[in-house]
């Protein structure tokens, strides 16, 4: 009987306390944010309706839950009847029917009636938790009259609101002070207050917002004002300062504030005026200075360079010298001036390495001796193995401590390195070294591109029908200095060799930009190894040669002729007398008888030079003398000939009638020709310098044969006349000499070209050219010392030619030869040498000094 009556116990406990489940409200009474009647309004409104539809439903399922447990008992399943009662107890608490269900199910379970003691006791425990229900919904009502009167109206309603929304749950509360009217008069009254208050204070916050209005618009208007008139006073004073384009600018700044503005208008048609004059004065006075410049530089511009290098210094100063290097491009961290201290401490203390002692031994002494500090880390102490730590090395000579640095590295197979971070000298492993890897790239087009070289074919006439000469085959260039595989190579083999895995270093060069991930230390020695690589690659060389013939000539001819003697006539035309020319036809035609390039038999002319003839016709002498030579007495010189000089004409008219020719000259030349082609070549290039005239002449004949007619086809070929130097030069290692390849060659072709006419079997003839082409040159290979010059080679030309033309005899005999001879004599010396002049251009020592920035 005990057992069952606990059992019912129980289970009313558990029915009683699912339906005294309410929500617990906090009597906090600290302030909380108010909130607008309308949110409050609708939020309760909304939990309300929400609550009685809840409580409906859960009435309804309560009923059936009832119903079903009623046909469950009277079946005799207690069990089943006792599950659908608790089921509708949780749904409805209130349910008396439920509530009795559930009892007489239990007492039926147990074999036992209904146990009035259990009863009472459940129901004493449903009124002590109705009372405390109670209290504290008085306690939330006290609350709210609190907050109210404190005019806090909005924690006023919440209050209420969870008073009302308790009382209309449970109307079994609403007894005395908790009145259902009591506790919504309350709510009402703390909603109105509260409607009324913030009602209050939006109208005050209105007529403040209003306030604020007016006063912000006053300050614009007065802002406006101010900003107009400062814009006016501003275009005043640039225009009385003389800046008219200012003006305008502020002019137009304030038509954009007042475009109605009738001063800024006036004003800015004024200022616009003014800059227009003073546009028009400016742009006279910079015609003139440009007229003047124009004519000065047309009056110096045949002034030859002075240098190989001509600077613009204001623009070097201005843009050239403030430009940065492309090597510059990447993560560069910037080094403070403490890392440069520790560097230049360890740069600068010297010491005489010898020491036979661990690692952790030596670096304290080195911490003393450059007075930075070191650091071992824990990895190294830990890590690293004692054997390898060990380190030997001994010296005569002092070094810098960086230097020692390095080599301990070395010692200890680069698996501890020093590094400078953190203003002292950190000892650590490889890998914990690694960490700092940095990415840079350097600009290296000029180290791997290639340098084009550009050879000159060898200038000659070629023979008709001969083979033309092919062109020299040259070796193919790879690079400037290395080409890009063998760059990295280099890199990657001289510098921490063992370090480049790809991965945390890596390496590479893409389209001229060697793009490198390592330490900063690293990266530095790349920067100084390209800076090495860059030296020879910037280098330049000036090659001059110069072709200098000098000439000394001397000529002299005299010579005396009677010849050109003419008859009575007045005509003066000589031989005119048919009885005196006539003499000479038993020599030859008359009409042949020569001219000063082909003389015949009497020489030019048939013209007498002495004639005596008696009266009657019986006796006539009549005779002529001229004295010729077989070959001219220049050596083909246009320029210097046996022409001009003395001559005189001398006539004896008597019975004895004779005319005498004499003819003297004397000419001596002294020339210097000097040709020198300069040429400005990349160190290791082969360039060329082409200073020459192509003529076109026909030089064979090709017979195009048609159905009934043959065409001669000409054959046109080229001869180069001009200058032509074809260079190499190699700077040797030290800088101070040059191995240069040298190809000069002068060609003078003689004109006029002659000319041979043949015939083609058909046709009529034609003319072919046979041009003559005077070649000088040398092919040699010469180390010249910088900036001096060479002789190359040369050529000495000694030319004498004698001359004498004369009649047997007469011409032997003294002071009579003079007047039955012709003595002529030419001398020539020549001398041609070919000099080499090189000099080694480094732009770098070319460059402008640098204005300093500060006197």
């Amino acid at each position: 009987m005990h057992h069952s009556r606990n059992y019912l116990l129980l289970t009313l406990l558990t029915l009683s306390a699912c339906s005294s489940s309410e929500p617990t409200y906090s009597t906090d009474g600290s302030s909380e944010a108010r909130q607008t009647d309308s949110e409050s309004q609708d939020t309760g409104q909304k939990v309300s309706d929400a609550m009685t539809v809840r409580a409906q439903k859960n009435a309804l399922m309560a009923s059936n839950r009832v119903a079903l447990g009623d046909d469950a008992f009277e079946r005799g399943d207690f069990q089943g009847a006792a599950t659908h009662y608790a089921a509708a107890s949780l749904l409805d608490p209130s349910n008396v029917q439920a509530r009795d269900g559930s009892r007489r199910s239990q007492a039926a379970l147990a074999g036992n009636g209904y146990d009035i003691d259990s009863a009472e006791n459940v129901l004493q425990t449903a009124q002590a938790r109705a009372t405390a229900n109670r209290i504290r919904i008085e306690g939330i009502v006290r609350d709210g009259d609190r907050a109210l009167s404190q005019g806090q109206y909005s924690k006023a309603a919440e209050h209420y609101l969870i008073a009302k929304q308790a009382v209309d749950y449970n109307p079994n509360l609403a007894i005395g002070a908790l009145d259902a009217k009591i506790v919504h008069s309350k709510y009402e009254q703390a909603v109105s207050a509260r409607n009324n208050f913030e009602s209050a204070e939006r109208e005050n916050m209105a007529g403040e917002a209003a306030a604020e209005a007016a006063s912000l618009k006053a300050d614009r208007v007065n802002y406006r004002a101010n900003l107009i008139a400062t814009h006016l006073s501003d275009a005043n004073e640039h225009f009385l300062n003389g800046f008219p384009e200012k003006t305008v600018a502020t002019l137009d700044t304030l038509l954009r504030i007042d475009p109605g503005n009738a001063n800024a208008i006036g004003l800015r048609a004024i200022a616009l005026e003014t800059v227009h004059q003073n546009r028009s004065a400016r742009t006279s006075s910079q015609f003139r200075e440009q007229w003047q410049r124009t004519f000065e530089d047309l009056r110096h511009i045949a002034v030859p360079a002075a240098s190989n290098f001509s600077f613009d210094v204001d623009y070097y100063n201005e843009v050239v010298a403030k430009r940065s290097s492309l090597d510059t491009t990447g993560d560069v961290k910037k080094v403070d001036a403490t890392t440069l201290g520790i560097n230049e401490k360890l740069s600068s203390t010297m010491i005489t390495p010898s020491f036979d002692n661990s690692l952790e031994e030596i670096v304290p002494n080195l911490s003393a001796f450059s007075g930075v500090n070191f650091f071992i880390t824990r990895a190294v102490q830990d890590d690293i193995d004692e054997d390898l730590k060990m380190i030997s090395i001994n010296f005569k000579n002092p070094l810098p401590i960086s230097t020692v640095l390095r080599i301990m590295e070395d010692v200890m197979l680069r698996q501890v390195k020093f590094v400078v971070r953190n203003g002292a000298v950190y000892v650590v492993t490889s890998d914990e070294a690694d960490t700092e890897s940095v990415t840079r790239q350097y600009e290296v087009r000029d180290i791997v591109n290639t340098i084009k070289d550009f050879p000159l074919p060898d200038y000659n006439l070629a023979p008709s029908g001969g083979i033309e000469p092919s062109e020299e085959e040259l070796p193919e260039s790879e690079a400037t200095v290395l080409s890009a595989d063998d760059l990295q190579t280099t890199i990657e083999e001289s510098i921490e060799p063992d370090s480049w895995d790809g991965e945390l270093h890596s390496l590479s060069i893409e389209n001229g930009t060697l793009i490198a991930h390592h330490r900063p230390e690293v990266l530095d020695e790349i920067a100084q190894m390209l800076e090495d690589l860059r030296e020879p690659a910037n280098i330049m060389v000036d090659i001059k040669v110069r072709f200098l013939l000098v000439e000394d000539s001397f000529l002299e001819d005299v010579g005396v002729d009677f010849r050109g003697l003419g008859d009575d006539a007045t005509s003066g035309v000589p031989g005119d007398s048919g009885d005196i020319n006539n003499v000479f036809n038993d020599f030859g035609d008359s009409t042949n008888y020569g001219s000063p390039g082909a003389p015949g038999v009497l020489g030019t002319g048939q013209d007498v030079g002495a004639a005596y003839s008696e009266s009657g016709q019986d006796l006539l002498i009549i005779s002529r003398t001229e004295q010729l030579y077989d070959s001219q007495l220049s050596y083909g010189d246009d320029n210097f000939e046996a022409s001009g000089g003395f001559a005189m004409q001398y006539a004896w008219l008597d019975d004895t009638e004779l005319q005498m020719i004499l003819r003297a000259v004397k000419k001596s030349k002294r020339s210097e020709l000097v040709i020198e082609p300069s040429l400005m070549v990349h160190n290791t290039a082969r360039a060329n310098l082409v200073v020459a005239n192509q003529v076109s002449y026909i030089s064979d004949f090709d017979v195009e044969i048609a159905s009934s007619a043959s065409i001669a086809d000409p054959i046109v070929s080229v001869a180069n006349d001009g200058v032509f130097l074809d260079v190499r030069p190699v700077v040797t290692a030290d800088r101070r000499f040059v191995w240069i390849d040298v190809r000069p060659t002068v060609a003078k072709l003689k004109r006029p070209i002659a000319t041979l006419q043949t015939s083609l079997g058909t046709g009529s003839p034609v003319n072919l050219m046979l041009p003559e082409l005077e070649l000088q040159k040398v092919r040699t290979r010469a180390l010249v010392p910088d900036g001096g010059t060479l002789l190359l080679g040369g050529m000495k030309t000694v030319k004498e030619k004698s001359l004498e033309s004369g009649i047997p005899f007469l011409s032997d005999i003294p002071i009579l030869s003079f007047f039955f001879s012709r003595k002529g004599s030419y001398e020539t010396y020549q001398k041609l040498l070919i000099l080499l002049t090189a000099k080694i251009i480094l732009p770098e020592e070319h460059e402008p000094t640098p204005v300093p920035t500060r006197l």
